[in-house]
């Protein structure tokens, strides 16, 4: 069993030394092991009623020629819509502009962002009296731990 995790170790452990190599290579002046990562990711969010996507962009400098290269990708960040909650877990929410009880309905499918061991949900509600949307967000911490045996 354990033999059998030892090439899935290396290999990541290779597949993440071929993303730095291919991360720190500069386009403009062909140097290897020349760009570093400067400043922070910025991340992007679009929520529609259908997706949800989530892109970083993240800028690399080459320390030789000064280039500076923009570089967009999905990371190892998981991005969906969730289910909405059935109705009955809505009933005796309260509306928080017009009070209205029990008028509070999810309107839009959830966006749930899992970053490392952290998912974060997303939820869109609507008042049916005056209109009022709201959106509340809830973190909770994922244990990824599995058991063998």
């Amino acid at each position: 069993m354990v033999a059998s995790l030892v090439p899935l170790i290396i290999s990541l452990c290779i597949q993440k030394v071929l993303e730095y190599h291919k991360d720190t290579f500069c386009e403009k002046c062909g140097n290897k092991l020349a760009c570093e990562e400067v400043g922070e990711p910025v991340m992007k969010e679009t929520s529609n009623f259908s997706d949800y996507t989530l892109t970083v962009t993240r800028h690399w400098k080459c320390r030789y020629c000064g280039n500076v290269d923009t570089r967009e990708g999905p990371e190892n960040i998981f991005a969906d819509k969730g289910e909405m909650l059935p109705a009955v877990y809505l009933k005796g929410i309260e509306c928080s502009k017009c009070s209205g009880l029990s008028t509070v309905v999810e309107f839009k499918k959830p966006d749930i962002k899992e970053i490392g061991n952290k998912r974060t949900t997303r939820r869109y509600y609507k008042c049916t009296l005056c209109g009022y949307e709201d959106i509340n967000e809830s973190e909770e911490t994922i244990n990824r731990s599995t058991h063998v045996g």
